[in-house]
C-alpha cells in the first residue's frame, strides 16, 4: 500500500481528534473523570463526573454528577468572531436534543485560530435567551468569561449541584412494561402421529392452509385436532390424536416451552396479517405496516394512547428523500411470548424496518445507520409511545382480544400492558 492508495484522514478529523484531547487533558487536570462516548453519537460527545476532595484529605472521590460534553472542533462551526466573542452554529434539534437531556450539558469548542478551549452552559443559555429557538441557530461564547480550562471546575460543580435530583420522590408515575399479559390459555394441545409414507420431506408436502404446528420425529402436536377441519395436516395424519393437557406437556422442566412459543407466535402471525393487516419480513421476523407507494408517501393510523386517554394519528409508514436517496420508513413490531414464573405474556417489542417502495426491505449500511440514529434520538416517552401504539393496534383498542383458530378462541390476551404505581418519577426538562 502507498501513501496515494492509503486510507485519507481528513484535516477536519485531526482537528476534531484535537479538540476532544484538550477536553481530556483540562478535565484531568481538575483533578475529575472524563469519559468520550465510544458509540456513535448524535449530540454528545462525552461526559465529566465531577471529584470531590474526600473528608479526610486523602485524595478525591466521584461525587456521581454528571456533566455532558458536546464538542466542536474547527472553524467551520464558528461564525461572528471577534476579538471578544463568537458564536457556535448549531441546530433546532440539537438545542431541543440537549434541552430534553435530565442531566446538565455543555457546549466545549476548540478555536483553532486562538488555539484555546471555550465553553456554555446549555441549558443556562437556552433558558435566559428568547432568541435561541429563532434562526439561525447559534449558542454565544464570551472569550474573556467562557475558557475552559482548570479554573472552569467551580462553575461545573455550581451547575451540578444546582441540577434537580434525576428522580423525583414528590410526584407519582405509572411504570408501563412492555408485556400484555395472556389471560386465557389452551388447556391441552394435540399430538398426532404422521403417516410413515407423509414423513420423508413432511414440510414440502403441506398444501393450503397450515394450522400451527410443530412436528418431529413422525409426530406433529397442534392445539386443535388436525382431523376435524379441512387443513394441510389433515390428510397425513394417522387419525384423530392424542389429547394431552398442555401442562403435562411442557412438564416442570419446560422442555416444550420454545415448541409453544412457537405455536403461539404462529397463531398471532394469523392475527396480525388477517386480522390487523401487517405486513410481515420473515428474515428480520418484524410485522410493519405496508404503503402503496404508487398512490401515496405517508399512511397514517389513528390510536387511543391509555396513558393520555387522548386519540392522535401516527405515520406508520413515510417516504423519505435525501437527494437521489428515497426510502420508506415505517413503525415495526418484534412481538414475542414469554413465561413469567406461572403466567405468560405478549411482549411488545418496537422497531423501525426500511423499505426502497413500500414493501421490499432495504437491505444497505445506510439503512441499519439511519434506523441506530432513528432509536437513538428516542426518548423514554417516545419508546412508550411506540409500546402504547402497538398495544392498541394489536388489541383493536380494546380491554382484551381473542387468538382464534377453526372459530374457536384458545388464547385471550390483555389489551393493556401490565403496569404498576410508583412513588416517584424521573425528572424531564419541559419541551420548549
Amino acid at each position: 500500500m502507498t501513501t496515494e492508495t492509503a486510507k485519507k484522514v481528513p484535516p477536519s478529523k485531526e482537528t476534531e481528534w484535537k479538540g476532544l484531547d484538550r477536553i481530556s487533558a483540562v478535565v484531568h487536570g481538575m483533578r475529575c473523570i472524563w469519559r468520550e462516548q465510544e458509540k456513535d453519537d448524535i449530540g454528545i460527545d462525552g461526559e465529566i463526573e465531577l471529584c470531590v476532595e474526600r473528608s479526610d484529605g486523602d485524595g478525591r472521590v466521584g461525587t456521581g454528577k454528571i456533566v455532558k460534553v458536546q464538542s466542536k472542533s474547527g472553524s467551520s462551526y464558528i461564525t461572528k468572531n471577534t476579538t471578544g466573542s463568537f458564536e457556535l452554529q448549531t441546530r433546532r434539534n440539537d438545542l431541543e436534543y440537549w434541552q430534553a437531556l435530565n442531566v446538565p450539558v455543555i457546549a466545549v469548542v476548540y478555536h483553532p485560530d486562538d488555539d484555546r478551549l471555550y465553553w456554555v452552559d446549555v441549558k443556562a443559555q437556552i433558558a435566559a435567551r428568547d432568541d435561541v429557538f429563532t434562526p439561525p441557530y447559534r449558542l454565544r461564547f464570551d472569550k474573556a468569561a467562557d475558557v475552559f480550562d482548570e479554573t472552569a471546575y467551580p462553575r461545573l460543580l455550581a451547575i451540578v449541584d444546582a441540577a434537580p435530583e434525576r428522580v423525583a420522590l414528590d410526584v407519582e408515575e405509572t411504570l408501563f412494561t412492555n408485556a400484555l399479559e395472556i389471560l386465557a390459555m389452551p388447556t391441552s394441545v394435540v399430538r398426532s402421529t404422521v403417516l410413515p409414507e407423509k414423513r420423508a420431506q413432511f414440510r414440502q408436502r403441506l398444501t393450503g392452509f397450515v394450522p400451527p404446528h410443530v412436528y418431529s420425529a413422525g409426530v406433529t402436536v397442534t392445539l386443535t385436532d388436525p382431523t376435524e377441519t379441512e387443513n394441510a395436516l389433515k390428510d397425513v395424519v394417522e387419525g384423530p390424536g392424542e389429547v394431552l393437557e398442555l401442562s403435562d406437556w411442557l412438564d416442570d422442566a419446560g422442555a416444550n416451552e420454545n415448541n409453544f412459543r412457537y405455536i403461539l407466535k404462529r397463531l398471532l402471525h394469523r392475527h396480525l396479517i388477517h386480522g390487523v393487516g401487517l405486513a410481515f419480513d420473515p428474515e428480520l421476523k418484524r410485522y410493519y405496516y405496508p404503503i402503496d407507494a404508487d398512490k401515496q408517501d405517508v399512511r397514517k393510523v389513528t390510536w387511543r394512547s391509555l396513558r393520555t386517554k387522548k386519540s392522535a394519528t401516527r405515520a406508520v409508514a413515510k417516504k423519505f428523500t435525501y437527494g437521489s436517496l428515497s426510502f420508506f420508513r415505517h413503525l415495526a413490531l418484534e412481538p414475542e411470548f414469554m413465561r413469567i414464573g406461572d403466567s405468560w405474556a405478549l411482549i411488545v417489542e418496537p422497531k423501525h424496518h426500511y423499505t426502497t417502495d413500500g414493501k421490499t426491505r432495504w437491505d444497505s449500511k445506510k439503512a441499519r445507520s439511519y434506523a441506530i440514529r432513528n432509536r437513538a434520538r428516542e426518548y423514554n416517552a417516545q419508546y412508550l409511545n411506540h409500546i402504547l401504539f402497538w398495544s392498541h393496534v394489536i388489541s383493536g383498542g380494546k380491554a382484551s382480544f381473542a387468538l382464534e383458530l377453526d372459530r374457536k378462541e384458545l388464547v385471550r390476551i390483555s389489551g393493556t400492558p401490565m403496569s404498576a404505581q410508583v412513588g416517584f418519577g424521573v425528572r424531564a426538562t419541559p419541551g420548549r
